[in-house]
This record gives C-alpha cells, structure tokens and sequence, in this order.
C-alpha cells in the first residue's frame, strides 16, 4: 500500500481543500514543517527542499522532509509554507499574485498569529524569517495559552501624568545603535511592550515590529495619515487619524478597528481613563472640543467644547488637564467632562502638559512655560522663553526639560521655574524629551538624537535621518525606541 503523503491528510481534514483548518492545527503543522527544514538545513551539505505536499510522505502520522524538489535556498521554502499555512488557515486558493503582492491579510484570530504568516509570505526575501528554525520559534511560541507581552511604554510620555520620565538607578553613559527600519515618516510616539514595538506611519499605516531585532512583523493600512500617539489599554490599541476618527484595534482579535468620527482631525494622543478615552478635537481652524467616550462600545460619555485641540490630556487621577489653541489649560472631571477650574496661559497651547509635584507644567507658541497648581489652577511660575514651544515637558527628579523652536533644549527647576541649563542643537526642537534616570534623550529637526546629561551635556550624538525627526521616543529597559523622516530607531543604552 503507497505511503500516505501530506496531501492526503490535508485533503481528508479539510474537505478537499474547502474549509478551514483549525488555526492552532495549522500553526502546529506549520511548527512540524519548518523543524524538518531546520533538520535539513543542517545537514552537510545542507539540503533546501521545497514544501511540496505530494511529496511529503507521512508514515504513521509523521512528517518527514527528504527528497523534495530544491529551492534556491531556505527562505524560498519558508515562503511555501506560509502560502500552505494561508491556505490552510483561510481556505483560499493560492494565486500567482502572491508571488508579487504576498497573499491578502489573513483574519487570524491574533496579532500575533498575522505577525507570523506575514513574516513567512513577505515578497521581500529580507523580510521573512533569517532561518527556518526561528520560523519554528515564533511558530511554536503561537501554540497554547498566549505569551504574556506586557506593555512597558504604553502611553505617549509613557504614564497618564505624562511626565515622560523612567526612574532609574543605572546611569547611561550612552547610546549604542541596535535597528533601523525605512518606513518612511513618522511622527507619533511608538508603543512598547515587552515583545513589540507598535507606531503608526504619517501615511496611515499601523507597524508592528519585534522589540529585540527591529524586524517588520505585519503592516496594516487603517487610515489615510495619522500623527496621533497611540495607546495601549487591556489589548486595545488607540489612535487618533487626520480623517477624524479616534480607532480602537483589538490586538488580541485583529478585527476590524472600533471607527468613531469625532470631527476634522484628531492629532492628540488618547487618554485611556477606566471605562473612556480621553482625547482632544479638532473641527476648525478655531474650534474643537476635548471629548470622551465609552471604551467598550464608543458611544460619547461627554464632550467640551472649545478651541482647537492638539494637546494631548494628562490625568493625576482626580482630573484631566488638557490645552488648547484658545490659550487656555483647563482642568475636566473625568466621568462628566465639567469644569473644575480654568487658567489662562496666553498664547496656542499645542504641547501636552507634565503633572508632577502637584503642578501642571507647559509651554505655549510665544515661548512661555508655566506651572499651574492642580488644586486650583493658580499660577505658581512663569519662565519666558522668546520662543515658541511645541515640545511637550519632561519631568526628571526636580528637573523640567522642554525643547525650543531656536533649536535649544532648556533645562528649569520644576518648583521654581530656575535656569538650570541650555543646550544647543542645530533646528527647531518640536519633539518631546524623556528621561531615564538624570540623561534625557530628545530628537531635533537637524536630524539627529542627542543625550544630555544634567547639566545639559551632550552624552551621545547619533544622525537619524536627513530630514529630521519631530517624533517623540519612547523608553523601556532596554532603550530607547523613536521614530523620524526615514522610519524607525532603536537604540541600546550603555551602563
């Protein structure tokens, strides 16, 4: 009696290839293939077989790779077995496209699960897995109860106070390089995790990469242009679009996004508060409104408002402060959106602002930084700058560090509004500083990213791209993760 063969196990459960298989059954079967590549790429010489099911015998149930036809090499098969996987996963019938365009987005029933297929079918060789055996990895690692991945920098200015800073008792002497990725602009502030790094593209595109090695894992198209931070709470992902929609993507799920049209554009970063998202409007070039609504169905909780919003909303957990293009910083009760005080700072307030020590910290577009107190919005101090602040205010020990549109990064004592220090760099610094430990770490328009120290020392000086970068970084242990004119960065922090 001849051998049973892949094919005819994969013929039997799946109806002659009509229905689905089981999406833990395919990945397991995906797991089996690519050990047998592994198996083969290791022998001497090394064999690359291709992944033909009608060639693959399976005595007693049992896979074994041996005498397939070649491929030029082990990434050709890896891309084989992605289209078998999507097949199997989909019931879809491949087509000669997906040599050209890679197949259509499967609706698995993770991210992570898209991640994987994604990365075995890329058109791209470069794109897909460097081995058969860390497809194997990733494969087996989708198998079971899901991996724990748990956000490290899930906010823009990565807390609800934004403060933008990471307590550290470790000291970084520097900044080393670890991966770049082309993607063209970007100009939001990435999501860490502990797995993944997640940031949207200035041309609508969400990107997913692996925190570790930089490699793209999947890319989805999910508005026409975006420079909203996103936010990371209880596996949903949300993010603000120029169409006016505020997104929520279910990473868990990877169905269609949660769409709510709030109005002309949405360039704030969101807020998650308990059951709402916070986030700022806006609807003219005059008006806007700071709005909230139910995380779980979208419905409006509230909505105040007022002049255009850009600032993103900070919270102490009593209120929300949010500015705004009418001058003013206002403090809303979170569950009803009213009023509990009002502070006139002067000029458009498009920066976000600091909570720290009791005191609202922001800067305005005539060069004014100051400090409100959050019990009653009282003004505590004021330091001028002469020049316009878009810069979001970081907060380090009793430092506040904001960046200048001259160019310069000033360092102020956060009680008293006290020069500490000015550090130059060579174009308008619209992007915010964070902090680990007493080093900041800020990006400017001339293109590079700079660590200062203290006293405002430039630690390390690493170019990014040649047209500059006006996105805010993002830190987890590891380093420190920013986008600019070219893609994304990340780089390592030397003890």
């Amino acid at each position: 009696m001849p051998i049973a063969t892949l094919e005819d196990h994969l013929r039997r459960v799946t109806r002659n290839f009509t229905s689905k298989m089981p999406e833990e059954a395919a990945f397991a079967l995906g797991r089996d293939l690519a050990r047998e590549l592994e198996r083969a790429h290791g022998e001497t010489p090394p064999r690359f077989p291709a992944i033909e099911p009608a060639e693959i015998p399976m005595p007693e149930g049992r896979l074994r790779i041996e005498g397939s036809a070649p491929v030029r090499d082990g990434r050709e098969a890896l891309f084989q077995l992605g289209v078998l996987l999507q097949q199997l996963a989909t019931a879809a019938i491949p087509h000669v496209s997906w040599l050209l365009d890679g197949p259509p987005p499967a609706p698995l029933s993770s991210l992570t699960r898209r991640a994987v297929l994604s990365s075995l079918t890329a058109v791209n060789p470069a794109a897909r897995f460097a081995s058969a055996a860390q497809a194997a990895e990733a494969l087996e690692a989708e198998l079971g109860a899901p991996a724990e991945d748990a956000p490290i920098w899930p906010l823009f200015r990565g807390t609800a106070d934004r403060a933008g800073a990471v307590a550290s008792s470790a000291q970084a002497g520097g900044l080393s390089p670890g991966w770049s990725v082309d993607l063209g602009n970007v100009v939001a502030s990435p999501i860490l995790t502990s797995r993944l790094v997640l940031v949207p593209t200035a041309d609508g595109r969400l990107v997913v990469l692996d925190r570790v090695t930089g490699r793209l894992l999947l890319t989805m198209r999910v508005t026409s242009a975006c420079e909203s931070s996103p936010a990371l709470a209880d596996g949903r992902l949300w993010l603000g679009s120029d169409d006016g929609e505020l997104l929520g993507i279910d990473l868990a799920s990877g169905a269609e996004p949660l769409r709510v049209k709030l109005g002309k554009l949405v360039r704030s970063s969101p807020l998650p508060l308990d059951e709402r998202v916070v986030v700022g409007v806006v609807d003219t070039k005059t008006s806007g409104a700071v709005v909230a609504i139910d995380r779980t169905t979208g419905a409006m909780v509230w909505r105040r408002k007022r002049g255009a919003v850009f600032s993103s909303a900070a919270s102490d957990g009593k209120l929300v402060i949010v500015g705004g293009d009418d001058g003013k910083l206002e403090a809303l009760l979170p569950d009803t959106g009213k009023v509990a005080w009002v502070h006139e700072i002067g000029g458009r307030v498009r920066a976000t602002p600091a909570l720290a020590g009791g005191l609202a910290i922001v800067g305005d577009f005539e060069g004014r930084l100051a400090a409100v107190h959050l019990e009653d919005g009282t003004r505590a101090w004021t330091r001028e700058f002469g020049q316009p602040i878009y810069s979001s205010a970081c907060v380090t020990g009793d430092v506040v560090v904001v960046g200048c549109h001259d160019g310069v990064v000033r360092g102020v004592r956060a009680a008293t509004g006290e020069p500490v220090f000015e550090a130059e760099t060579r174009g308008p610094v619209v992007a915010s500083p964070v902090a680990t430990g007493s080093r900041t770490v800020v990006g400017s328009t001339d293109g590079d990213l700079y660590l200062f120290d203290a006293v405002g020392r430039v630690v390390t000086k690493t170019h990014l791209a040649v047209g500059g970068t006006q996105a805010s970084a993002a830190l987890d242990p590891q380093g420190v993760v920013v986008g600019s004119a070219r893609g994304v960065h990340a780089f390592g922090f030397d003890r």
